[in-house]
């Protein structure tokens, strides 16, 4: 039992674990929008971003997305005891029509969003700063973030994988 249990954690780790989620210039628009490569959900990758004041800096990042996972994008900013900078997130789909949009996270400088795919297919992930409501890097802020994302399969999914579990336990105790 304590080898099954063993093994399906393990499982589960190596379905999270992924590669550094990395910024490659220029990733201003939405056809230089940097991939994000992810793994199977439950997945999750973190990566260090910097922003540019002026000059037009917006970090794009795309993302393939399967209809009813859930996708939860988080921006931390590192200086100044974690408020520079002031960073905003947009989220949109494959024809750049926004679907979320976060300027505070509640602590009023990171940004988050949690949204639920509508369709299979590329998501962009756009982050830029404070006052850039059009992401069109018109904004004074400068420095590191960190920008989070994890995606998570649909409830059902997550029934059905649990259910499977579960049988597999009382399987194992019957012998």
């Amino acid at each position: 039992m304590k080898r099954l249990l063993a093994l399906m954690g393990l499982a589960t780790l190596a379905s999270v674990a992924g590669a550094v989620i990395i910024e490659t210039e220029p990733n201003n628009t939405f056809e230089q929008a940097n991939a994000i490569t992810r793994g199977s959900a439950p997945w999750a990758d973190v990566g260090v971003m910097s922003l540019t004041a002026g000059g037009g800096d917006v970090d794009f990042f795309s993302i393939q997305l399967f209809q009813g996972e859930f996708i939860t994008i988080i921006t931390t900013p590192i200086e100044t005891p974690y408020t520079d900078p002031d960073t905003i997130l947009g989220l949109f789909d494959d024809t750049h029509q926004e679907l979320a949009f976060n300027d505070d996270a509640g602590s009023g400088f990171g940004s988050a969003i949690r949204w639920q795919a509508t369709y299979t297919g590329t998501h962009y992930i756009a982050v830029s700063g404070y006052g850039d409501r059009q992401f069109r890097g018109e904004h004074r802020q400068d420095g590191p973030y960190i920008l989070t994302v994890s995606v998570v399969p649909e409830p059902a999914t997550l029934l059905a994988v649990g259910a499977g579990l579960a049988a597999l336990v009382v399987r194992r105790r019957t012998r």
